[in-house]
């Protein structure tokens, strides 16, 4: 009876991922640790050809990396905006970044991993490394969608960003905005760059400063750092921003006109 085929019996992965389909063509960002020169890095570490700029605040030194952005695509903000706002924090915070990065990302990455910025407690970006906050450029005019459908997280993310500004429309299954530049620069400014400085403030106070440390020996308190649970970190540098935005806010510094830019000034 093996000689018989009997199409009840027949492999039901054909046609599906499980055997190989469209694996080609698949939908993701590609993770090789080696770009076109051959340097070993993550796609987020990788600029083109970016204008760079030293700067001291407060006696800190900070790498600038700008890499401009395609037309009709907008940071919200520009170095000198970052400049400004870091001099008014500078006393506020444990720590500044080593490095701060405006990247334009791809179609892909928009599509697979949309993000207005984002912390790396360490980073290479060619010769320049340590801490880095990156800022990724926005679609002006895109849309921004939201589901009706929230978590407890969703809904409060979807306030903030009525907060910053963002024109939300009803729809049927979502609430859509367009993209603006003033509600981009209040999102990524006054909000994404302050918390991504919330992930740094923990991570100096529990791994770098040897006085509140998780542990005194840096490597198991870097280990029992990253073994909190993803959503306390995240708490963490929340609650962070937004006592550092209220600060700003008392004391005046925020909000302030955009500052003037140019790439000559690199």
């Amino acid at each position: 009876m093996h000689g018989v085929w009997r199409p009840e019996r027949r492999n039901r992965k054909i046609g599906t991922k499980s055997s190989g389909f469209s694996k080609s063509n698949d939908m993701r960002i590609p993770e090789s640790w080696l770009d076109k020169y051959g340097n070993c890095s993550l796609y987020y570490e990788r600029l083109e050809r970016p204008e760079v700029e030293q700067v001291a605040i407060a006696g800190r030194q900070l790498t600038l990396l700008y890499e401009a952005p395609h037309n009709g695509f907008s940071f919200g903000c520009s170095p000198s905006d970052v400049i400004k706002l870091l001099a008014s924090l500078s006393k506020l915070v444990p720590a500044l970044p080593s490095i701060i990065a405006f990247r334009q990302p791809t179609r892909k990455q928009r599509q697979q991993n949309p993000v207005w910025g984002r912390f790396l407690y360490f980073a290479e970006f060619g010769g320049y490394c340590g801490t880095a906050i990156v800022l990724e450029a926005q679609e002006l005019g895109a849309p921004l969608k939201w589901s009706k459908r929230m978590t407890l997280e969703d809904r409060a993310e979807y306030d903030l960003l009525i907060r910053d500004g963002h024109p939300f429309l009803e729809t049927k299954r979502y609430y859509v905005a367009e993209l603006t530049e003033e509600a981009v620069r209040n999102t990524k400014l006054y909000r994404t760059f302050l918390h991504e400085l919330g992930h740094l403030a923990d991570f100096h106070q529990k791994v770098l400063d040897n006085r509140t440390a998780l542990d005194p020996d840096q490597d198991v308190a870097d280990s029992l750092y990253f073994s909190r649970p993803t959503s306390e970190r995240e708490a963490f540098a929340h609650r962070f921003a937004e006592e550092l935005r209220e600060t700003l806010l008392e004391n005046g510094a925020i909000p302030f006109a955009p500052q003037p830019f140019a790439k000559a000034d690199f």
